[in-house]
């Protein structure tokens, strides 16, 4: 068991936090000093007096024109949110045991929209709770009564499901239309006043451990997604994320056009900009929304130029078979993968191709734990932990060489929730199973996710999530989920897409489709290690009247799937 130093993560010496100062030679942007202990609300007040023409967001108009979206421009539209806020919801939202209300933001709206909205929802003093728009009616029934919600802010195309989930709690909350940039927009010079002097006073004090803003878990590994308050601490961590870097990345864009609003990566466009400086490039205001696709966020990029992009790996891989796509990738200072694993073959080839590729690893629960795109070459896979964290290895007792990690809290660093305690010292334990570099200790890359592995009857234990990213590369496919624990052998569950659905019903076309599926599970195989082969037989349609239970993140809850379709699984194995 090893662990690195523990050092405080916010002081004015930066140097002994290998940390690098953001905004130094700034013309419009003055840094807050990181061990000023500013909540996002306080932060946005500093900068609309400090920066207030420094540039927070670049869309690109139906014209090709680059919109740029100044602090005071978008602060002012946040206080306009703010006092709609106050005006409809807090008769709704009275204050119980000093606990500020929590706000249910249930919506499926562009970036700079959703990100006024939690900022504003916040300067209200109170508790903005990003509900995914993937989710299933009982799980948003679920998460409202396990958060206390008090109202709910929902998009047009979210309401049927919302009241849905009423039904299946059997108790309804306030219901508001979600606000949106555009609109405030148009209406802030009927505002009585566009300054925060007009808002009410922030307190002076705030308990940096009190819930800042809720997110959930993608439901993974659980019948339900879980809460995690992430406290004022924890987005002072995200705040300083920029700063674990090697480099002044004040006023370099970033293209956040594909990242998840909901998300702790979309949290992250609500704060670089004013804690740093960044300039976030993003899809542009609109209603309804453009869809969050490889191909819009691909146009974005080409017309936004942005320096660093952060992604999902489903997207990088989508670019990565698009001519233009590689060659945006390649004309970036860093492109940097989060949320998921990147496919080993692809992330190689792009490298090759002079891909400057780094991981953004991290969750939910704990924040980004690795220094701000730092590239290992062809090592990309890899990551080091910040050295400001005390990060425990934690061996798996099977002899296999894999380790989790264990992050210790300390005064100066908060995780969303505490699961282990380690020497007296309380962390979180995150369930991601790591390999160690074989030459570098330091470095670490994620084998998988410990409640992912199937695990055969035979003791064999594999990874499945290559396997399925393979198979679901199959035009025919809209999910795979691999099963097998407990079991000689694996076999796989392939949802079809849904323009493939009528062609079960027809003998001579299943067997045509049958054969297709198996081309794909017949080259996987041939990647995969000997013991982990998958019979033809063990290929199982789901059926279209069964869809997949989905998680926050669009993915198949592969527990849930598997008990969906128990009959069907014991049946293969006869």
């Amino acid at each position: 068991m090893s662990s690195s130093s523990v050092s405080p993560v916010f002081s004015s010496n930066t140097r002994n936090l290998n940390m690098h100062a953001q905004g130094t030679n700034s013309p419009t942007f003055t840094p807050a000093p990181l061990d000023s202990f500013l909540t996002l609300p306080q932060l946005l007040d500093r900068q609309f007096e400090q920066s207030p023409h420094h540039t927070a967001y670049i869309y690109d108009a139906p014209g090709g024109e680059i919109i740029s979206i100044s602090f005071a421009q978008y602060i002012r539209t946040v206080y306009a949110a703010c006092r709609r806020i106050l005006r409809g919801t807090v008769p709704h939202t009275p204050i119980a045991d000093g606990q500020c209300p929590v706000i249910g933001i249930f919506a499926a709206t562009d970036s700079i929209s959703y990100c006024m909205m939690v900022a504003a929802t916040m300067r209200a003093g109170l508790v903005p709770f990003c509900i995914s728009p993937h989710n299933a009616a009982a799980g948003v029934a679920d998460l409202l009564e396990k958060t206390g919600a008090a109202v709910v802010y929902v998009s047009a195309d979210r309401k049927e499901k919302l009241a849905e989930a009423f039904n299946i709690w059997g108790k309804k909350l306030p219901v508001f239309d979600v606000l949106t940039f555009e609109e405030l927009q148009g209406g802030l010079d009927l505002e009585e006043s566009s300054e925060y002097k007009s808002l009410p006073t922030l307190p002076a004090v705030i308990d940096l451990d009190s819930p800042g803003v809720i997110l959930h878990s993608s439901g993974s590994t659980s019948i339900f997604s879980k809460p995690g308050y992430i406290s004022h601490k924890m987005i002072l961590h995200y705040a300083a994320d920029p700063w674990s870097g090697s480099e002044d990345h004040c006023g370099e864009i970033l293209g956040g056009h594909i990242l998840p609003n909901f998300h702790g990566m979309g949290l992250c466009l609500n704060i670089w900009p004013f804690s740093a400086g960044l300039v976030m490039a993003v899809l542009r205001p609109s209603t309804p929304p453009i869809p969050l696709t490889p191909e819009n966020a691909l146009a974005g990029m080409l017309a936004t130029k942005p320096n660093l992009v952060m992604a999902t790996p489903a997207t990088i891989e989508s670019w990565s078979q698009d001519p233009a796509g590689l060659k945006a990738m390649q004309t970036l200072k860093a492109l940097s993968y989060a949320g998921a694993q990147l496919n080993k073959r692809v992330g190689d080839t792009l490298v090759a191709s002079g891909v400057v590729l780094c991981s953004a690893y991290g969750a939910m629960e704990t924040g980004l734990l690795m220094p701000f795109f730092t590239s290992y070459g062809k090592d990309w896979e890899y990551f080091a932990v910040r050295k400001e964290f005390n990060a425990v290895r934690v061996p798996e007792d099977d002899g296999s060489g894999l380790y989790t990690h264990t992050y210790l809290t300390s005064p100066s660093y908060a995780t969303a929730y505490t699961n282990a305690e380690i020497e007296g010292r309380p962390g979180c334990s995150v369930s991601d199973l790591l390999e160690q570099h074989p030459d570098n200790p330091d470095l670490h890359r994620v084998y998988g996710r410990k409640d992912d592995l199937i695990t055969l009857s035979t003791a064999a234990k594999t990874n499945p999530v290559s396997i399925e990213t393979q198979i679901n590369r199959n035009d025919l496919v809209d999910a795979a989920v691999i099963f097998g624990n407990n079991r000689p052998y694996p076999g796989v569950l392939i949802q079809l897409k849904r323009n493939f659905h009528a062609e079960l019903s027809d003998d001579a076309k299943r067997s045509k489709i049958c054969n297709i599926l198996w081309a794909s599970v017949d080259t996987a195989n041939k990647t995969s290690s000997t013991h982990f082969q998958i019979p033809r037989k063990m290929v199982v349609l789901a059926d279209p009247k069964k869809p997949f239970a989905l998680t926050s993140k669009a993915q198949p809850r592969r527990h849930v799937v598997c008990e969906d379709y128990e009959d069907e699984i014991r049946a293969a194995y006869r």
